[in-house]
């Protein structure tokens, strides 16, 4: 398992946390192999990705570019057939638009992109949001994750 973090913006982050969350969170989904991309940009290129990929022309805080098929109706990726393909896909964060939440949040910008990043790979692996249900399950599957790899957690 591979995870590679590109920053494309001049903010300088600690990517730990990050990379923790993400381990976790692939170790209990049962992935054990593989890569995972996760890029951080800023509000302009995540726009642009967004207008081009989602026809929404406004920054958002995340997105996820899946380098797997998922079969149609599936709610989950086959995971099983990861083993014999290592690329997972890449996940955008846009660190403005994170920093903005994390201070409406009351939280660190660190805890909010590890939360981002964390949610990126949960659609990489098929979660999806659209309905409240699956945005419920999503938002406190990201943040169980998330905690559980605080800086000083011992269950990691």
């Amino acid at each position: 398992m591979q995870i590679t973090i590109t920053n494309r913006q001049p903010r300088r982050l600690n990517r730990l946390w990050m990379r923790r969350a993400i381990r976790l969170l692939l170790r209990q989904e049962g992935w054990s192999k593989g890569d995972v991309s996760i890029v951080l940009t800023d509000d302009e290129q995540i726009r642009s990705l967004n207008r081009t990929y989602r026809g929404k022309d406004e920054p958002t805080d995340v997105l996820s570019f899946s380098l797997r098929e998922v079969a149609a109706g599936a709610t989950t990726v086959d995971l099983s057939a990861l083993e014999e393909e290592p690329a997972l896909g890449e996940v955008y964060i846009s660190v403005p638009t994170a920093m903005r939440q994390a201070q409406a949040g009351g939280r660190t910008l660190e805890e909010e992109v590890a939360f981002l990043a964390v949610h990126g790979v949960l659609h990489l692996l098929g979660y999806e949001d659209e309905s409240q249900e699956g945005y419920e399950q999503m938002y406190h599957r990201g943040w169980e994750v998330v905690h559980a790899t605080r800086p000083g957690s011992d269950t990691v």
